[in-house]
């Protein structure tokens, strides 16, 4: 019965750090289940077992050691990491289409980026000096190659 009582410690143990590496980074986890599994190996020592202390402390280390080189493997990672790419674009505009001083009604607050109506056409800008609000009267201040600066008219 005593075995089976260190054997469940350790377990938790193990799963407090487990849960630690897969779920909850930050440390507390981590900490309590070394502390655990400290308490774990003490137990048998505590009650004068000191090979079956040896032996936990042993089975301990060795299984310890076998997880940090499951872990550190490259393949092991791959299992559960994303492998999504992001193919989706931003909306870039026609330069031909807007010049500087074409003025337009911001249909988002414009804090600092929003979206601007030039006609029939939406477009991401990018305000000069300050917020907008929606529905303000915007002008065009400068064209980048990938990005529009406009200010709101007074």
């Amino acid at each position: 019965m005593f075995w089976i009582l260190v054997a469940g410690i350790l377990l938790i143990g193990f799963l407090f750090i487990i849960a630690e590496v897969l779920f909850v980074p930050g440390g507390i986890l981590g900490i309590i289940g070394g502390l655990i599994l400290l308490y774990g190996i003490y137990l048998p020592y505590g009650e004068g077992e000191v090979i079956g202390g040896h032996i936990t402390l042993g089975i301990t280390l060795v299984v310890l050691v076998l997880s940090l080189f499951m872990a550190i493997r490259s393949k092991t990672w791959r299992r559960v990491q994303l492998d999504t790419t992001i193919d989706s674009k931003v909306k870039h505009f026609d330069e031909s289409e807007l010049n500087v001083g074409d003025k337009g009604i911001a249909t988002s607050r414009l804090n600092p980026m929003g979206t601007v109506r030039f006609g029939d056409k939406y477009v991401e800008v990018s305000t000069f000096d300050n917020f907008t609000d929606e529905g303000q009267e915007v002008e065009i201040m400068k064209i980048t190659k990938d990005k529009l600066i406009v200010k709101e008219i007074n």
